[in-house]
């Protein structure tokens, strides 16, 4: 301790040397650099000269017992963040910080923790910084410390290992909650696709973010190359959601991106498929955004078609399979109804195999013949029997287009629906 105290006085460092276990506060890169030990860095952001509380909190943070304790052997920095950062203002931090990368924050005051190479593994910011009392921000400095110094020896472990063992270490670390992956996402994962090419530990899918994941699947959607496109990708996407090793997160993006590829692609006819999606979407996490996003998903777009709009080849083109017609539909009261199909203009006809009335799930009357409405129609009125007044009608229609599409599958015709007592 002697001599480390005649180093720094030898050097006009203005630094005193903490107690041990104790972290110590420095004024710069070359003042941390001398009593720099495994626990790395802590520096606390504040809004400087424009938002006084800001540097009121972070300080009373940095003086904190508990937090102190928290820190361990940890080297203190300040980080004024002024509101505008003039050329002057970047040359001064530069040299204050040295080496270091300070990191941003979405807001002020921050908590950057860094390791003892400079690597940053967390931050601590937000309304939890104002609101929070200094020992549960000291439980989440502890608690990060924890993580990475378990990171650290994880990558100790990697640096000597090969192959399928080296590619678990490297994803065991990334994947270390609480703090930042040793690396980029993406590069992790090269590297671990790389050593594990038979994906063995599972991490080159565990790793990858719900972003990177639907974009995946998106590339597949979008690919011209043969045995891809949107049926591909949503059998590829239906084989991911199969797969345990997948977070829910994942599994929410999952359905987020086949919901719009069967909104693309099928459209109105996708509608059955887009509700059992978003409520699947919405099971596995009701609170963040997608799950929030699961109703007006269903609402909007889990409809076969509207009343007021009738049909369009959207509706009518592909397998023939029954499509919800939304509402307000006019059916409640008990009576007799004829729902009557009226073509507009297109190049084809539209078939009618069967019009069907339910009462939630009830099925309530059906009428099932071969119709048409073309310039010419046939047979294309069918009659629904109410017995009983209805709380939650729902009325399916069965289009078959088999015979009247182009090459590709598509039906060119529109018409109107109307419904009358």
């Amino acid at each position: 301790m002697r001599n480390l105290s005649l180093i720094l006085l030898t050097f006009g460092l203005v630094i005193q040397v903490p107690a041990v276990g104790a972290p110590v506060l420095a004024e710069s890169y070359e003042q941390a650099q001398a009593v720099l030990q495994d626990d790395g860095y802590i520096l606390f952001a504040f809004a400087e000269d424009w938002d006084s509380n800001s540097v009121k909190v972070s300080r009373a943070l940095m003086n904190s017992d508990k937090v102190k304790q928290a820190a361990g052997h940890a080297v203190f920095m300040e980080v004024p963040v002024p509101n505008v950062l003039t050329d002057k203002r970047k040359e001064a931090d530069k040299i204050r910080f040295g080496k270091l990368q300070v990191p941003d924050a979405t807001d002020y005051p921050a908590i950057f923790m860094l390791t003892k190479d400079g690597r940053h593994y967390a931050t601590i910011c937000g309304p939890i910084m104002r609101s929070s009392k200094s020992s549960e921000i000291a439980k989440l400095i502890s608690d990060a410390m924890a993580a990475m110094h378990k990171q650290e020896k994880l990558l100790a472990q990697a640096s000597s290992a090969k192959g399928v063992e080296k590619a678990r270490l490297l994803g065991e670390a990334a994947s270390l909650p609480g703090i930042n992956p040793p690396d980029t996402l993406r590069r992790v994962i090269e590297q671990i696709r790389k050593l594990d090419p038979k994906n063995e530990t599972g991490y080159a899918r565990k790793l990858i973010t719900p972003y990177d994941l639907s974009n995946e699947i998106f590339s597949i959607e979008t690919s011209k190359d043969a045995g891809k496109g949107w049926q591909a990708a949503l059998a590829q996407a239906e084989i991911f959601l199969k797969d345990p090793v997948y977070s829910n997160e994942q599994k929410q993006a999952l359905y987020a991106i086949s919901i719009g590829i069967l909104r693309r692609h099928v459209g109105a006819r996708a509608a059955a498929k887009i509700r059992e999606y978003a409520q699947a979407m919405e099971a596995l996490n009701p609170d963040n955004y997608l799950g929030r996003s699961a109703k007006v998903v269903a609402r909007d777009w889990g409809v076969g078609f509207n009343l007021m709009e009738g049909w369009t080849p959207d509706v009518v083109s592909g397998s023939s399979v029954p499509i919800e017609l939304a509402g307000p539909l006019p059916i409640t009261t008990p009576g007799t109804y004829n729902v009557t199909f009226t073509y507009t203009r297109g190049r084809h006809s539209a078939n009618i195999r069967a019009v069907s009335l339910y009462d939630g799930s009830q099925l309530v009357s059906q009428d099932v013949h071969d119709g048409s409405a073309g310039r010419t129609a046939k047979d294309n009125v069918y009659t629904i029997t109410v017995n009983k007044a209805l709380e939650d009608p729902h009325l399916f229609i069965r289009f078959d287009q088999n015979k009247n599409c182009d090459q590709n599958g598509r039906s060119d015709s529109y018409g109107s629906i109307t419904i009358t007592r």
